[in-house]
């Protein structure tokens, strides 16, 4: 009679010693690739919240400026005396409010770290029409990790200020 075998051989724990160490690679690899996947998500997702932070605070500021100046920045010049000054510092807009010159307010809106930013304005029928153009910088990197980029695009002085409203009959 022959006893049954107790134990295994050492070509079975080869096969299973293989087979496990090829699951972890990919496993490892699969999180590598989700983790790199998540910060280029959050980082999309932070630049977009600041470019539309960013556009909507220059068109409110814009539409209730009285002038604008664009000297390779923005400065507009509200009927109550402040004036507000968009400026890019890499890798941030920069957004200060002044009355005469004391410093009322700073905003800041972080950008892409290579991003290109260019500020213009043009005579238009109904006045001017400032212009913030955001885009990425000269990269040699693949398509789908280039930075986001914008145009953000408005008028000046198209709705009056409350003390304008309040001055007229």
């Amino acid at each position: 009679m022959s006893k049954a075998r107790q134990g295994k051989s050492l070509v079975e724990l080869l096969v299973v010693v293989s087979i496990l160490s090829i699951v972890i690679g990919m496993s490892a690899t699969s999180l590598a690739t989700l983790y790199r996947l998540h910060r280029r998500y959050a980082r999309d997702v932070e630049q977009a919240l600041a470019i539309d932070r960013l556009a909507a605070r220059l068109r409110a500021d814009a539409h209730e400026a009285a002038r604008a100046t664009v000297d390779g920045d923005f400065v507009l010049n509200l009927a109550d005396g402040r004036s507000i000054r968009y400026s890019f510092e890499p890798p941030r807009i920069i957004r200060q409010v002044k009355r005469d010159d004391s410093l009322l307010h700073r905003d800041t809106f972080a950008m892409p770290r290579d991003a290109v930013v260019a500020f213009e304005n043009e005579e238009v029928a109904a006045g001017m029409l400032i212009r913030l153009s955001i885009r990425p910088g000269e990269l040699k990197m693949p398509a789908r990790e280039l930075p986001r980029s914008a145009t953000i695009e408005a008028s000046v002085a198209s709705r009056p200020s409350m003390g304008q409203i309040a001055r007229q009959p």
